[in-house]
């Protein structure tokens, strides 16, 4: 049993192997022609090789799913074509210890991509887009068309421009009491990041203008430099500006979403790609149960390319439907979980019947 057991997990990991690198390269190529067609200004083809290696982190992440689901139909397919499963199930096996050979290269696959997902994708993600906005851009800043807002307690700031060095232009804070009425407003032309340390940050903003707002009057002070304590860090503001919240390692998710509750701010964004990281092994697993059941059941004599022809629908008719609810529970306001896991819980919901109907 444990031969058999071997032999199952080794044929469908290679073909769960094989469809990774291949969606992986059909991604590589079509990130390039897309890239090629950017290449402006300092963005050369040396630029765009560099872009698209950085970027294969995050692809081949985002296709762990799909090619475990194709690499399952495609590697019990095989075994079926060549009746060892129709010899295994007669040797007294069942379609459940077969489906659990089948599960273990999934789970070594999610492993896998939980690492790439936490400690690799978030760091590559942002070099990849900083350097390539540095070599598109003719000035050295990364800052979105109308400048970037931001919000720490009960200050509410703005920046005009943020530089690739992590420094600061058009720097506009704005102060508010409880009660929601602007006490004091501050404009600094420019501001530079200092780190004494782990404990020891802050920004040291240069030509600024203090304005404190009074029972019928206003005062206004100039300040050569001030010393500006915040939370706030130049990788931060990178982060927020460049990467997407499906991009950024779970930690970072969690750290972000606490953040904004204490700030009372909307995080819905963010709890979706948080529950969508999280719960992006239970997908792979969901995908592959799906794959399984039908390998016992509606395909059982299908050719391979039908096969893989079903298993390229499925994969899209489960992202078509997880990017349908993503964006609706941000607009009709209900959880994030119930988005990500409803595609989740249809997939067991078909393939579970087919499993008892074929043991």
């Amino acid at each position: 049993m444990k031969q058999l057991d071997l032999y199952v997990a080794k044929t469908v990991g290679l073909t769960m192997l094989l469809a990774e690198l291949g969606l992986l390269g059909i991604l590589t190529i079509f990130t390039f022609l897309e890239q090629v067609e950017d290449m402006e200004n300092n963005y050369a083809l040396v630029n765009v090789t560099e872009f698209v290696i950085y970027s294969m982190p995050r692809m081949f992440y985002e296709v762990i799913p799909y090619s475990a689901l194709i690499g399952c139909l495609t590697g019990l397919g095989l075994l079926a074509n060549n009746s060892e499963i129709v010899v295994m199930r007669a040797a007294g096996v069942s379609t459940w210890s077969l489906s659990l050979s089948a599960m273990k290269p999934t789970v070594l696959l999610v492993l896998i991509g939980l690492l790439v997902g936490e400690y690799v994708l978030p760091d590559v993600e942002r070099i990849a887009r900083n350097e390539r906005l540095k070599a598109l851009s003719s000035e050295s800043q990364i800052t979105p068309q109308f400048g970037f807002w931001y919000r720490e307690g009960n200050i509410f700031m703005h920046f005009d421009e943020v530089g690739q060095d992590g420094s600061l232009d058009g720097i506009s804070h704005y102060y508010f009491d409880d009660e929601q009425k602007m006490t004091r407003s501050l404009f600094a032309k420019h501001g530079t990041f200092h780190s004494e340390g782990d404990d020891e940050t802050y920004w040291q903003l240069e030509d600024v203008i203090v304005t404190d707002f009074q029972v019928g009057r206003t005062q206004a002070n100039h300040i050569d430099s001030l010393r500006w304590d915040s939370r706030l860090a130049p990788e931060l503001l990178s982060t927020e500006i460049l990467v997407q919240p499906d991009k950024m390692s779970i930690g970072e998710l969690n750290d972000k979403i606490e953040y904004m509750r204490e700030q009372g701010l909307n995080s819905g964004k963010f709890e979706l790609g948080f529950w969508k990281k999280v719960l992006q092994p239970l997908s792979t697993i969901g995908l592959v149960f799906v794959a399984i059941s039908f390998i016992f059941g509606p395909l059982r004599e299908s050719t391979m390319g039908m096969r893989v022809i079903m298993g390229l629908v499925i994969g899209i008719l489960f992202k078509f439907v997880q990017d349908l609810l993503s964006p609706a529970s941000m607009v009709f306001g209900f959880s994030p979980i119930i988005a990500i896991i409803i595609p989740i819980a249809i997939c067991f919901i078909v393939g579970y019947p087919l499993m008892r109907r074929a043991s």
